[in-house]
């Protein structure tokens, strides 16, 4: 290799560490907290707090890993919803240093997977998902993973890469239910990479002993959850989400068209327009048209079959499938740059350009950038998105600090609110933070009859409150704090009264 050659991998490889990092890291605590991001950081601090309840995810039907890997960074990082955060960022990293591997692995040539690890650091997709307190970052990490090692027991049919591939597979399932994809994902990856001209009777024996292997390994560590109370209650809250295979047959069509719809604009908006044409350019290489078929299979194969049973669809859930596709593009650039002409050489630069504006719209000034309903809705307009939960706790801690103690009812009792509140204020004995009914049309009499010594507060959502006159007359504002405009120009907001 070069010198030249070599100066511009290290070249690459710097640029996109010091893009992936200014990405996730830069003002990390400026989006809201999220509906399921106060959950999953409120039952972390519980578990934390009280070893027995380590398996409380459970309950909702919820794996708890992810909320087990936050409770480190509980310990170190002072912001509850910043530490969480991180452990998302974390997984952002296995996650670009397994498509890099995994780019490397299929196509054998560095510079495709340091382009991969590139888009993969600016496109908005991976870029705002790797800086939420959710389990999808993880999930996503622990498919790349598995895909790396399916494809080399493909290729070696050694078995400890069957074993690594159950521990990756059981991370997933640790995780999120979604991970039961990953099982077809390794026989793809054996129907693809397997020597069939080697396929003799030794082989196929290591071939059936290495899947036996990653299925008992997988399961194995997915048993662990047995070991908790309501272990039932993740199959009985997955048919929450999903349409049963009779309900699909009788309406084949109606998840699925809609379903698709979302997909097309999801890929539009939060892949780019310019990274979808460069995973197009990939197929030009004919040397690669086995491995671009299976990244394609490994993405359309869940990509689909949601589609077909989603109840609940969001942008998110299918963050582990689109991974795959980015090594596509990876290759459409490296076919690009390896052509002759300046125009072309220059347009490798609006290809990539587009990805990063956008990236720094979502970052900088979210509000105006092109985002699914979806996103706009859940994370910054609607009572699911936490704007103002912050501001409220450290009004309430400012508050405790002269001496005062505090009670403060909020509208709902599980979600933004009350969790919201509560995971800043926790071991803070002098306030206490009670739920209520999500719809509010009288103050809670819990707040009403708590002492007088005490200061008084309620905190609910303006579509919630549909609280009469007579009442409203009981309550002083101290701060609205209003979310991301509607389309139709109204706004929801945050309420924080005082009570008189």
């Amino acid at each position: 290799m070069t010198k030249n050659k070599v100066l511009w991998l290290l070249g690459l490889a710097v640029t996109t560490l010091a893009l992936f990092f200014f990405f996730r890291l830069f003002r990390l605590n400026t989006v809201p907290v999220f509906v399921d991001e106060a959950i999953y950081v409120r039952w972390s601090q519980v578990m934390r707090t009280e070893p027995t309840l380590r398996f409380l995810p459970l309950q909702d039907g919820k794996q708890p890993l992810f909320m087990w890997a936050t409770i480190p960074f509980l310990k170190f990082v002072s912001d509850p919803l910043v530490g969480a955060r991180l452990l998302s960022v974390l997984a952002g990293v296995g996650s670009l240093v397994g498509l890099g591997v995994l780019s490397y692995l299929l196509f054998s040539d560095i510079f495709i997977a340091l382009f991969s690890t590139l888009i993969y650091a600016i496109v908005p997709f991976t870029m705002f998902f790797d800086r939420m307190a959710l389990a999808d970052s993880l999930l996503a990490s622990f498919g790349l993973w598995s895909l790396i090692f399916a494809y080399q027991f493909a290729k070696t049919l050694k078995v400890e890469f069957a074993m690594f591939l159950g521990f990756a597979i059981g991370g997933g399932l640790l995780t999120k239910s979604p991970a039961m994809i990953y099982y077809p994902w390794a026989l793809l990856a054996l129907i693809f990479f397997v020597d069939h001209s080697k396929l003799n009777r030794s082989n196929i024996i290591k071939i059936f002993w290495g899947l036996f292997l990653a299925l008992v390994i997988s399961q194995g560590m997915y048993a662990i959850l047995r070991l908790g109370v309501g272990f039932q209650m993740i199959g009985a809250r997955n048919q929450d989400y999903v349409y049963s295979f009779k309900e699909v047959l009788g309406h084949p069509f109606m998840p699925l068209l809609e379903n698709l719809t979302k997909t097309a604009d999801w890929l539009f908006l939060l892949l780019s327009p310019t990274v979808l044409i460069l995973g197009l350019l990939g197929f030009l290489n004919p040397k690669t048209r086995r491995q671009y078929l299976f990244l394609i299979l490994i993405s359309l194969l869940p990509l689909l079959f949601q589609a077909f049973i989603a109840k609940v669809y969001t942008s998110r859930y299918i963050l582990y499938a689109v991974l795959p596709l980015i090594p596509l593009a990876g290759l459409g650039l490296h076919w690009l740059s390896s052509r002759k002409g300046r125009l072309i050489q220059a347009s490798i630069v609006l290809f990539l350009s587009v990805p990063l504006i956008l990236s720094f719209v979502y970052l900088l000034n979210p509000e105006i950038a092109p985002m699914s309903f979806d996103m706009r809705s859940g994370y910054f307009s609607e009572w699911t998105a936490g704007t103002g939960q912050k501001e409220v706790a450290n009004y309430l801690l400012t508050e405790e600090a002269k001496g005062k103690k505090i009670v403060v009812f909020t509208e709902g009792t599980f979600g933004t609110l009350p969790d919201g509140l509560q995971i800043y204020t926790e071991g803070h004995p002098n306030i206490t933070i009670v739920g209520s009914t999500p719809n509010i049309f009288e103050i809670p009499s819990g707040l009403l009859n708590t002492a007088k010594t005490n200061d008084r507060f309620f905190v609910l959502n303006s579509s919630r409150n549909h609280l009469p006159a007579s009442e409203m007359a009981k309550l002083e504002l101290i701060k609205s704090y209003p979310k991301f405009t509607r389309p139709d120009g109204s706004f929801e907001s945050l309420l924080f009264f005082r009570l008189k």
